[in-house]
Protein backbone atom coordinates (compact mmCIF):
# COMPACT_ATOMS: atom_id res chain seq x y z
CA UNK A 1 0.00 0.00 0.00
CA UNK A 2 2.67 2.29 0.64
CA UNK A 3 4.69 1.74 -3.03
CA UNK A 4 0.91 2.33 -3.93
CA UNK A 5 0.74 5.67 -3.12
CA UNK A 6 4.32 6.35 -3.56
CA UNK A 7 3.40 5.53 -7.32
CA UNK A 8 0.13 7.51 -7.23
CA UNK A 9 2.00 11.14 -6.54
CA UNK A 10 -0.61 12.27 -4.90
CA UNK A 11 1.10 14.08 -1.68
CA UNK A 12 5.28 14.42 -0.89
CA UNK A 13 4.44 12.43 2.12
CA UNK A 14 4.08 9.33 0.52
CA UNK A 15 7.96 9.60 -0.40
CA UNK A 16 8.91 10.02 3.04
CA UNK A 17 6.57 7.76 4.40
CA UNK A 18 7.98 5.07 2.00
CA UNK A 19 11.42 6.00 3.06
CA UNK A 20 10.81 5.73 6.84
CA UNK A 21 9.58 1.95 6.46
CA UNK A 22 11.99 -0.43 7.76
CA UNK A 23 10.39 -3.11 5.64
CA UNK A 24 12.07 -1.59 2.54
CA UNK A 25 15.62 -2.08 1.49
CA UNK A 26 15.94 -0.87 -1.64
CA UNK A 27 13.63 0.40 -4.56
CA UNK A 28 14.27 1.38 -7.81
CA UNK A 29 13.93 5.18 -8.47
CA UNK A 30 11.85 4.43 -11.71
CA UNK A 31 9.20 3.49 -9.37
CA UNK A 32 8.89 6.01 -7.43
CA UNK A 33 8.51 8.70 -10.36
CA UNK A 34 5.36 9.09 -12.12
CA UNK A 35 5.60 8.35 -16.26
CA UNK A 36 6.53 11.60 -17.53
CA UNK A 37 9.36 11.92 -15.23
CA UNK A 38 10.97 8.16 -15.75
CA UNK A 39 13.07 9.47 -18.79
CA UNK A 40 15.79 11.19 -16.63
CA UNK A 41 16.25 7.86 -14.29
CA UNK A 42 19.55 5.93 -14.86
CA UNK A 43 19.21 1.67 -14.86
CA UNK A 44 17.88 0.35 -11.28
CA UNK A 45 21.34 -1.05 -11.17
CA UNK A 46 23.36 1.63 -10.70
CA UNK A 47 20.80 4.41 -9.10
CA UNK A 48 18.63 2.91 -6.08
CA UNK A 49 17.28 4.63 -3.03
CA UNK A 50 18.32 3.45 0.51
CA UNK A 51 15.57 3.48 2.29
CA UNK A 52 16.52 1.34 5.11
CA UNK A 53 14.37 2.82 8.11
CA UNK A 54 16.43 6.07 7.24
CA UNK A 55 12.99 7.90 7.57
CA UNK A 56 12.54 11.99 6.48
CA UNK A 57 16.20 13.18 7.75
CA UNK A 58 18.16 10.24 6.33
CA UNK A 59 16.27 10.79 2.62
CA UNK A 60 16.93 14.43 2.99
CA UNK A 61 20.69 13.89 3.62
CA UNK A 62 20.93 11.17 1.09
CA UNK A 63 19.62 13.66 -1.59
CA UNK A 64 21.63 16.44 -0.95
CA UNK A 65 18.70 18.69 -0.02
CA UNK A 66 20.73 21.75 -1.17
CA UNK A 67 22.00 20.29 -4.56
CA UNK A 68 19.22 18.17 -5.46
CA UNK A 69 17.07 19.02 -8.35
CA UNK A 70 12.90 19.78 -7.00
CA UNK A 71 10.34 21.10 -8.70
CA UNK A 72 6.41 21.55 -7.81
CA UNK A 73 4.81 20.19 -10.71
CA UNK A 74 0.83 20.88 -9.12
CA UNK A 75 2.08 20.71 -5.45
CA UNK A 76 3.89 17.29 -6.47
CA UNK A 77 7.36 16.67 -5.46
CA UNK A 78 9.96 15.12 -8.14
CA UNK A 79 13.68 14.43 -7.76
CA UNK A 80 15.78 14.31 -10.68
CA UNK A 81 18.52 11.35 -10.90
CA UNK A 82 20.93 13.77 -10.55
CA UNK A 83 20.37 14.20 -7.16
CA UNK A 84 21.16 10.15 -5.98
CA UNK A 85 24.80 9.27 -5.75
CA UNK A 86 25.23 6.30 -7.24
CA UNK A 87 26.13 3.34 -5.44
CA UNK A 88 29.47 2.21 -4.22
CA UNK A 89 31.21 -0.39 -6.51
CA UNK A 90 32.74 -2.80 -3.96
CA UNK A 91 33.86 -5.11 -6.52
CA UNK A 92 36.56 -2.46 -7.42
CA UNK A 93 37.04 -1.30 -3.72
CA UNK A 94 37.94 -4.70 -2.52
CA UNK A 95 40.93 -4.70 -4.64
CA UNK A 96 42.61 -1.66 -3.25
CA UNK A 97 44.57 -2.61 0.07
CA UNK A 98 42.54 -0.59 3.09
CA UNK A 99 44.51 1.04 6.08
CA UNK A 100 44.28 -1.68 8.14
CA UNK A 101 42.72 -5.27 7.51
CA UNK A 102 41.32 -6.18 10.71
CA UNK A 103 41.68 -5.42 14.83
CA UNK A 104 44.60 -7.74 15.77
CA UNK A 105 43.38 -10.63 17.84
CA UNK A 106 45.17 -11.58 21.09
CA UNK A 107 48.14 -14.81 20.97
CA UNK A 108 46.80 -17.89 21.87
CA UNK A 109 49.25 -20.27 23.59
CA UNK A 110 51.14 -23.50 22.04
CA UNK A 111 53.96 -25.54 22.33
CA UNK A 112 56.43 -23.37 21.02
CA UNK A 113 55.46 -21.04 23.43
CA UNK A 114 55.89 -23.09 26.15
CA UNK A 115 59.54 -24.28 25.11
CA UNK A 116 60.46 -20.72 24.34
CA UNK A 117 59.07 -19.91 27.70
CA UNK A 118 61.66 -22.71 29.09
CA UNK A 119 64.73 -21.91 27.05
CA UNK A 120 64.24 -18.33 28.34
CA UNK A 121 63.30 -19.27 31.77
CA UNK A 122 67.16 -17.60 33.20
CA UNK A 123 66.62 -14.61 31.58
CA UNK A 124 62.93 -13.95 32.40
CA UNK A 125 61.73 -10.53 34.38
CA UNK A 126 58.93 -12.72 36.81
CA UNK A 127 62.61 -15.12 37.26
CA UNK A 128 64.26 -12.15 38.25
CA UNK A 129 61.29 -11.02 40.51
CA UNK A 130 60.76 -13.80 42.79
CA UNK A 131 64.81 -15.11 42.58
CA UNK A 132 65.30 -13.77 46.02
CA UNK A 133 63.00 -16.07 47.50
CA UNK A 134 63.81 -18.84 45.74
CA UNK A 135 67.36 -18.82 46.83
CA UNK A 136 66.37 -18.26 50.42
CA UNK A 137 64.10 -21.37 50.79
CA UNK A 138 67.14 -23.35 48.84
CA UNK A 139 69.33 -22.28 51.25
CA UNK A 140 67.18 -22.82 54.12
CA UNK A 141 66.39 -26.90 52.65
CA UNK A 142 70.40 -27.16 51.65
CA UNK A 143 70.72 -26.40 55.83
CA UNK A 144 68.16 -28.63 56.92
CA UNK A 145 69.26 -31.75 54.39
CA UNK A 146 73.08 -31.22 55.62
CA UNK A 147 72.14 -31.04 59.07
CA UNK A 148 69.86 -34.50 58.42
CA UNK A 149 72.18 -36.17 56.73
CA UNK A 150 75.57 -34.98 58.44
CA UNK A 151 76.04 -32.61 60.95
CA UNK A 152 74.23 -33.49 63.65
CA UNK A 153 72.54 -36.99 63.81
CA UNK A 154 70.55 -36.28 66.44
CA UNK A 155 68.37 -34.14 64.55
CA UNK A 156 68.28 -37.59 62.11
CA UNK A 157 67.10 -39.30 65.11
CA UNK A 158 64.49 -36.15 65.86
CA UNK A 159 63.15 -36.04 62.18
CA UNK A 160 62.38 -39.64 62.65
CA UNK A 161 59.75 -39.54 65.52
CA UNK A 162 57.55 -36.62 63.67
CA UNK A 163 54.65 -37.68 62.40
CA UNK A 164 53.05 -36.71 58.59
CA UNK A 165 50.05 -36.05 60.43
CA UNK A 166 50.51 -32.13 60.80
CA UNK A 167 50.77 -31.92 57.28
CA UNK A 168 47.80 -34.42 56.49
CA UNK A 169 45.86 -31.73 58.75
CA UNK A 170 47.11 -28.60 56.81
CA UNK A 171 47.21 -29.72 53.19
CA UNK A 172 43.19 -29.27 53.17
CA UNK A 173 43.86 -25.08 54.21
CA UNK A 174 46.86 -24.86 52.32
CA UNK A 175 44.92 -25.97 49.04
CA UNK A 176 42.37 -23.83 49.40
CA UNK A 177 44.12 -20.66 50.23
CA UNK A 178 46.22 -21.04 47.05
CA UNK A 179 42.22 -21.33 45.19
CA UNK A 180 41.79 -18.38 47.00
CA UNK A 181 44.67 -16.61 45.80
CA UNK A 182 44.67 -17.66 42.25
CA UNK A 183 40.71 -16.44 41.87
CA UNK A 184 41.37 -13.14 43.59
CA UNK A 185 44.66 -12.59 41.28
CA UNK A 186 42.62 -13.63 38.25
CA UNK A 187 39.54 -11.29 39.71
CA UNK A 188 42.15 -8.00 39.85
CA UNK A 189 43.43 -8.64 36.38
CA UNK A 190 39.92 -9.32 34.17
CA UNK A 191 38.37 -6.30 36.50
CA UNK A 192 41.58 -3.82 35.81
CA UNK A 193 41.27 -5.46 31.42
CA UNK A 194 37.14 -4.29 32.20
CA UNK A 195 37.81 -0.77 33.28
CA UNK A 196 40.60 -0.44 31.04
CA UNK A 197 38.69 -1.33 27.97
CA UNK A 198 35.80 1.22 29.45
CA UNK A 199 38.71 3.64 29.75
CA UNK A 200 39.38 3.38 26.08
CA UNK A 201 35.70 3.38 24.76
CA UNK A 202 34.95 6.56 26.61
CA UNK A 203 38.37 8.68 25.33
CA UNK A 204 37.00 7.83 21.60
CA UNK A 205 33.96 8.67 22.75
CA UNK A 206 35.22 12.09 23.83
CA UNK A 207 37.27 12.55 20.84
CA UNK A 208 34.20 12.17 18.80
CA UNK A 209 32.12 14.81 20.64
CA UNK A 210 34.66 16.48 20.85
CA UNK A 211 35.91 16.89 16.98
CA UNK A 212 31.43 17.58 16.42
CA UNK A 213 30.70 20.28 19.46
CA UNK A 214 34.21 21.90 19.71
CA UNK A 215 35.40 24.74 17.31
CA UNK A 216 39.11 26.36 16.83
CA UNK A 217 42.43 25.89 19.04
CA UNK A 218 39.95 25.20 22.26
CA UNK A 219 39.03 21.98 20.31
CA UNK A 220 42.94 20.90 19.52
CA UNK A 221 43.65 22.17 22.95
CA UNK A 222 41.28 19.61 24.39
CA UNK A 223 41.95 16.82 22.26
CA UNK A 224 45.41 17.35 22.93
CA UNK A 225 45.13 16.71 26.45
CA UNK A 226 42.71 14.13 26.18
CA UNK A 227 45.23 12.04 23.90
CA UNK A 228 47.58 12.10 27.02
CA UNK A 229 45.35 10.84 29.44
CA UNK A 230 45.73 7.00 29.04
CA UNK A 231 49.72 7.41 29.29
CA UNK A 232 49.34 9.55 32.15
CA UNK A 233 47.09 7.46 34.17
CA UNK A 234 49.14 4.83 33.25
CA UNK A 235 52.08 6.72 34.91
CA UNK A 236 49.80 7.34 37.81
CA UNK A 237 49.00 3.48 38.69
CA UNK A 238 52.60 2.06 38.53
CA UNK A 239 55.50 2.62 40.70
CA UNK A 240 58.80 2.59 39.38
CA UNK A 241 60.84 -0.68 39.53
CA UNK A 242 63.81 -1.93 38.52
CA UNK A 243 62.83 -4.57 36.53
CA UNK A 244 59.06 -3.76 35.05
CA UNK A 245 59.32 -0.05 35.05
CA UNK A 246 63.09 1.80 35.12
CA UNK A 247 61.76 4.93 33.85
CA UNK A 248 58.86 7.04 34.60
CA UNK A 249 57.81 6.87 31.23
CA UNK A 250 58.37 4.58 28.52
CA UNK A 251 59.52 5.35 24.96
CA UNK A 252 56.02 4.68 23.84
CA UNK A 253 54.37 6.73 26.04
CA UNK A 254 57.01 9.88 25.32
CA UNK A 255 56.26 8.92 21.40
CA UNK A 256 52.28 9.25 22.22
CA UNK A 257 52.19 12.43 23.95
CA UNK A 258 55.15 14.19 22.48
CA UNK A 259 54.08 17.54 21.03
CA UNK A 260 50.56 17.37 22.35
CA UNK A 261 51.07 19.89 25.41
CA UNK A 262 52.83 23.33 25.80
CA UNK A 263 55.25 24.27 28.53
CA UNK A 264 52.90 25.86 31.01
CA UNK A 265 50.76 22.71 30.35
CA UNK A 266 53.61 20.77 31.51
CA UNK A 267 54.92 22.51 34.16
CA UNK A 268 51.20 22.72 35.54
CA UNK A 269 51.31 19.01 35.07
CA UNK A 270 54.36 18.42 36.91
CA UNK A 271 53.52 20.45 40.02
CA UNK A 272 50.30 18.27 40.96
CA UNK A 273 50.20 15.29 43.21
CA UNK A 274 47.79 13.86 40.71
CA UNK A 275 48.35 14.43 37.02
CA UNK A 276 45.64 12.35 35.05
CA UNK A 277 43.43 14.05 37.35
CA UNK A 278 44.67 17.57 36.78
CA UNK A 279 44.86 16.91 33.36
CA UNK A 280 40.69 15.89 33.36
CA UNK A 281 40.30 19.52 35.28
CA UNK A 282 42.08 21.07 32.42
CA UNK A 283 39.62 19.88 30.31
CA UNK A 284 36.93 20.81 31.90
CA UNK A 285 38.49 24.45 32.09
CA UNK A 286 38.53 24.14 28.46
CA UNK A 287 34.42 23.22 28.34
CA UNK A 288 34.09 26.03 30.51
CA UNK A 289 35.55 28.65 28.62
CA UNK A 290 33.92 27.40 25.87
CA UNK A 291 30.38 27.72 27.12
CA UNK A 292 30.75 31.11 27.77
CA UNK A 293 32.35 32.85 25.19
CA UNK A 294 29.93 34.84 23.62
CA UNK A 295 32.00 35.99 20.70
CA UNK A 296 33.01 32.65 19.37
CA UNK A 297 29.22 31.36 19.89
CA UNK A 298 28.12 34.70 18.02
CA UNK A 299 30.40 33.55 14.82
CA UNK A 300 29.21 30.16 15.11
CA UNK A 301 25.86 30.99 15.19
CA UNK A 302 25.92 34.33 13.19
CA UNK A 303 23.08 34.96 11.02
CA UNK A 304 21.51 31.98 11.38
CA UNK A 305 20.82 29.49 8.39
CA UNK A 306 19.17 32.21 6.29
CA UNK A 307 21.83 35.05 6.45
CA UNK A 308 19.68 36.65 8.63
CA UNK A 309 19.27 37.76 12.20
CA UNK A 310 17.78 34.54 14.68
CA UNK A 311 14.62 34.20 15.03
CA UNK A 312 13.25 33.27 18.49
CA UNK A 313 12.93 30.19 17.62
CA UNK A 314 16.78 29.61 15.87
CA UNK A 315 17.45 31.35 19.70
CA UNK A 316 16.08 28.74 21.56
CA UNK A 317 17.25 25.81 19.52
CA UNK A 318 20.65 26.38 19.70
CA UNK A 319 20.32 27.25 23.46
CA UNK A 320 19.30 24.01 23.96
CA UNK A 321 21.87 22.02 21.64
CA UNK A 322 25.04 24.22 22.94
CA UNK A 323 23.71 23.13 27.27
CA UNK A 324 22.75 19.71 25.96
CA UNK A 325 26.59 19.23 24.51
CA UNK A 326 27.96 20.48 27.28
CA UNK A 327 25.98 18.16 29.40
CA UNK A 328 27.13 15.09 27.47
CA UNK A 329 30.84 16.28 27.68
CA UNK A 330 30.89 17.25 31.24
CA UNK A 331 29.11 13.51 31.65
CA UNK A 332 32.48 12.01 30.08
CA UNK A 333 34.54 13.76 32.26
CA UNK A 334 32.78 12.12 35.03
CA UNK A 335 33.51 9.06 33.43
CA UNK A 336 37.04 9.70 33.55
CA UNK A 337 36.84 10.14 37.18
CA UNK A 338 34.65 7.00 38.11
CA UNK A 339 37.40 5.07 35.82
CA UNK A 340 39.98 6.40 37.31
CA UNK A 341 38.81 5.76 40.79
CA UNK A 342 38.57 2.60 40.43
CA UNK A 343 42.20 1.92 38.77
CA UNK A 344 43.36 3.30 41.66
CA UNK A 345 41.06 1.08 44.30
CA UNK A 346 43.06 -2.08 42.40
CA UNK A 347 46.37 -0.70 42.59
CA UNK A 348 45.83 0.55 46.65
CA UNK A 349 43.58 -2.44 47.45
CA UNK A 350 45.59 -5.65 48.34
CA UNK A 351 44.56 -8.99 49.68
CA UNK A 352 44.37 -8.81 53.17
CA UNK A 353 46.92 -10.52 55.58
CA UNK A 354 44.59 -13.83 56.79
CA UNK A 355 44.86 -14.77 53.46
CA UNK A 356 48.66 -14.41 52.58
Amino acid sequence: SVIAMARSWHTPAALLLLAASPSVAFLPTSSLLPAGARHAVRPAATNMLRARGSGALGLRSLLGEDKAGKQQRGGALVVSAASVPAPANWEEWVEKEPAYISTPVAGRYSSEDWLYNLFTLASSYMTARVMSHIVANLAIATLVWFSYAYWFPQFATFCASLTTVPHSLTAGALSLLLVFRTNSAYDRFWEARKIWGALVNTVRDCARMAHIHLRGLEREHFISCLACLPSLLLQHLQKLEPIYRPTLLSKTQIAAISGCLSESDMELLWKSRNRPFTLIKMMGAILHRNGRDTGALAERYKGGARGENLSEFEILTYQAAQINERNVLEMTLTNFCNQMGACERIVKSSVPTSYT
